[in-house]
């Protein structure tokens, strides 16, 4: 290799590096399939409101008035109320009996069950559930984990859920399962058939649920007939915002690159679960055949012009331009199959777009035979 040419390769490699380190900054490499499998959500038609499922609001209520907001709502016959709060140390002896005893009263009459946590210091699809309320109030209820998916703690990034674990002979719910469960028995027939781990067909934010302040239950504001039959989330749920505890960023955030706000209150994700369930609209995984079928596709629609033309200004253009037709149309298919319920994990074809081209721009075409 001559002066120049070393030269011209060095440069590429420079410009090259300073473009990656430019876009690994606002879009991290790991983070490419993820990001563009947000977009689905930016395709798919908006789901109406899911009537199964209610939110309700505890806000910071004090634990007397969640005692007399819970004999409200188990007055209205739901068939299931999850309440996505921790109650870890007692406080006034007064206030923890009355909350004790609304636990016990409604769980006489139906399904009342708090939130635990999954032991990791085993494998979460092996963990055991572990309680994380004081023993006072769980004497009474049942209970199911409610830990979520964060692969970046800064980010808060909720794509996946761990619906179930297998400790043993043991089987802990999550509280999205549940919940689904209580509306849907038959689901735990089909249970051993789905992953433990699944992608999240987000429904939606507050607004694709039925929503009540558990405030203006308290104040006799709204009619609770219309509750029986349904499922009763009870958590953090301000539609104003006010609080940032327990809440998370979805797919569904506006924001695509750099999410500034999060937007899902960890009761929620919850019930976007329980509602994925109930009306089994869950993602299907694109085969592994397939996706090596498409792999090797991409790979040879990349290495055509190595095999026809010399290396050169003409081969590299077209190199390129190939390169960046079919990242778009991975992205495209991606997306497509996305609305269609079909989960691809994109990665690996990015990479075969990228990695191909450059393996077929240093690639030394065979010498011409001589005249």
């Amino acid at each position: 290799m001559n002066l120049p040419a070393l030269l011209g390769w060095t440069f590429r490699l420079a410009l090259v590096s300073a473009l990656a380190l430019l876009i690994d900054s606002y879009l991290p490499a790991r983070e490419w399939s993820w990001r563009i499998q947000d977009l689905i959500y930016r395709r798919l038609p908006q789901s109406p409101p899911d009537t199964q499922i209610v939110i309700v609001d505890i806000a910071q209520l004090e634990r007397p008035r969640l005692a007399s907001l819970l004999l409200k709502l188990g007055e209205a016959q739901p068939s299931f109320i999850g309440i996505d709060a921790v109650f870890q140390a007692p406080f006034r002896i007064q206030d923890d009996s009355l909350w004790q005893a609304a636990l016990c009263t409604v769980a006489q009459k139906l399904p009342v069950c708090l939130v635990s946590t999954l032991d990791l210091s085993y494998p979460m699809e092996q963990a055991p559930q572990v309680p994380i309320s004081h023993p006072l109030f769980t004497g009474c209820v049942e209970q199911a984990f409610a830990n979520l998916i964060l692969y970046d703690t800064t980010a808060r990034i909720v794509r996946e859920y761990q619906l179930y674990t297998v400790s043993g002979k043991d089987t802990a719910f999550s509280l999205g399962l549940r919940a689904a469960l209580a509306a849907d028995p038959a689901l735990l027939d089909t249970l051993s058939f789905l992953p433990s781990r699944f992608h999240i067909r987000y429904r939606g934010g507050l607004s694709h649920f039925y929503f009540v302040s558990g405030e203006e239950v308290l104040q006799e504001n709204i009619p609770l007939g219309w509750l029986r039959g349904r499922i009763l989330l009870l958590g953090l749920a301000d539609p104003l915002y006010r609080t940032m505890e327990d809440i998370f960023f979805s797919p569904l955030n506006e924001a695509f690159l750099r999410r500034s706000f999060p937007d899902m209150y960890g009761v929620l994700i919850h019930a976007n679960v329980a509602a994925m369930l109930l009306h089994r609209s869950f993602f299907k995984e694109v085969s592994l055949l397939w996706v090596l079928g498409l792999l090797g596709t991409t790979y040879l629609l990349i290495s055509i012009p190595g095999f026809f033309l010399r290396p050169g200004i003409g081969r590299s253009a077209l190199v390129r331009t190939l390169q960046i037709g079919l990242l778009w149309a991975a992205i495209e298919l991606t997306i497509y199959l996305g609305t269609q319920g079909w989960w691809l994990e994109v990665e690996p074809v990015l990479w075969a777009v990228l990695i191909g081209g450059e393996v077929d721009l240093w690639r030394i075409a065979p010498p011409r035979p001589l005249a």
